[in-house]
């Protein structure tokens, strides 16, 4: 059971607002599938008089000027490119995820400032959000296979997390190793449920977040990790 023996499933979680955007809240948003080569999208205006219509190319971001500045041809409508950027093109999926921070220090005197200058974004209301991964079934044969699963329920990886099914989701596999910054609350980049993770469930969360970055543990860490160590069957 590992940490199913600490927190079982009916306590593993608890209910809000779907808008609260509480630290611990199950959302759905799309994740993107990352690369070990980034990949671009060369575009070009179909032709020089047309603004909307392009054509494209899809590479690997492996050119020696590639992000350096260059002539980059007529310049095409809503993308806005500059002389050093690229358009990346990545796969992506809907998937839940699972808040993590939303208070970051955000100043309206600044943004007034920012705004006057054209660069808002320099100052966003953001969510750091970890997504979450489905585990392999006889039905499903993607997703984590269960000999990991065993060990990720037991503690033993540090950028893994388990947690149980609910009613408005799967049991899955948060990974802290794909940490993403969703800008803003829109439908379309994040949907809440309203199902969070239970205080205690989400002290732990966080504390192996902590330690997947850091590499240091707390006490309590450090004695939950052992505990659920042990229920590990190589350890019988």
């Amino acid at each position: 059971m590992a940490i199913l023996q600490f927190y079982p499933k009916e306590q593993f979680f608890t209910k809000v607002k779907p808008g609260d955007f509480c630290p611990g809240q199950f959302c759905w948003l799309p994740v993107p599938h990352i690369d070990p080569t980034p990949r671009i999208l060369d575009v070009e205006r179909y032709s020089p008089t047309e603004h909307m219509q392009v054509r494209f190319v899809l590479r690997n971001a492996n050119r020696r000027d590639d992000f350096m500045t260059r002539d980059r041809g007529l310049p095409i409508k809503s993308l806005n490119l500059k002389s050093n950027e690229e358009l990346l093109a990545q796969r992506a999926k809907r998937r839940p995820g699972i808040v993590l921070s939303t208070r970051l220090d955000l100043f309206p005197e600044v943004a007034r400032l920012l705004r006057q200058k054209g660069k808002p974004h320099l100052q966003e209301d953001c969510l750091f959000v970890v997504p979450a991964y489905s585990i392999q079934t006889e039905k499903n044969v993607s997703g984590f296979p269960p000999e990991m699963v065993t060990r990720i329920r037991c503690l033993i990886y540090k950028q893994f997390f388990y947690f149980p099914g609910s009613d408005r989701f799967s049991q899955g596999i948060a990974r802290f190793d794909r940490i993403q910054v969703v800008v803003g609350r829109d439908p379309s980049s994040i949907q809440p449920t309203d199902i969070c993770l239970s205080g205690e469930v989400f002290g732990l969360f966080r504390a192996m977040v902590i330690y997947c970055i850091t590499g240091k543990d707390d006490e309590d860490l450090k004695a939950t990790r052992e505990i659920c160590q042990e229920a590990h069957p190589d350890k019988k």
